[in-house]
């Protein structure tokens, strides 16, 4: 077994050290990492990583890097594992996201995330029949549009108002009679 072999550089950022180590560690907890061993060996890979890196960049930011790198090392493992599964690596962070989701791996295949191949027959299998039903299956269709039946209220209103229009007249009697008649009812609620 692996040792962790990571530990904190001498710097004024041990904060964000440890704002890295939470990040990649709820990143991986995103995916349902949930080992605590694994997760631990997975944050601490990535970390020593991240401090390789901030040799070359040493004004960067600890827990900027250290999540790009594990989203970099995620994806990297994606197209392995997709590769020796024979798929095409197309939209392949989504897709394996949720390849890794419907095959269940975070409960059956944990100790194969972020592992060199090669992989179980089985687990690549899982991947391939999860990677398959991520896509949606497209058909052509063509929607045309159909009158919307309101009933029978809608019939009269729509009747009302082609009257109305006919004879503005006819509408102005009607609009002031029921104006006349809610102040009369109004007066007659009040008095």
């Amino acid at each position: 077994m692996q040792s962790i072999g990571f530990t904190t550089p001498r710097s004024n950022g041990y904060i964000d050290w440890s704002e890295a180590y939470s990040r990649v560690e709820n990143y991986f907890f995103s995916l349902r990492i949930k080992d605590k061993l694994l997760l631990s060996q997975l944050v601490a890979k990535i970390l020593l990583r991240t401090a390789h890196q901030l040799l070359e960049t040493p004004d960067a930011s600890p827990s900027r890097l250290a999540v790009k790198e594990a989203h970099r090392e995620v994806q990297k493992w994606f197209n392995k594992v997709l590769s020796a599964a024979g798929m095409d690596q197309e939209n392949i962070s989504p897709k394996g996201r949720l390849a890794l989701f419907l095959s269940d791996l975070p409960n059956l295949w944990q100790s194969e995330f972020l592992h060199d191949g090669p992989w179980p027959e089985p687990f690549l299998q899982d991947i391939r029949d999860s990677y398959l039903r991520t896509g949606p299956v497209f058909q052509k269709s063509i929607m045309k549009p159909r009158a919307i039946d309101l009933g029978p209220v809608s019939a009269i209103a729509d009747d009302a108002w082609r009257v109305f229009a006919r004879w503005p007249v006819l509408y102005t009697i009607a609009v002031w009679t029921i104006y006349i008649c809610t102040l009369g009812l109004i007066g007659y609620l009040t008095h």
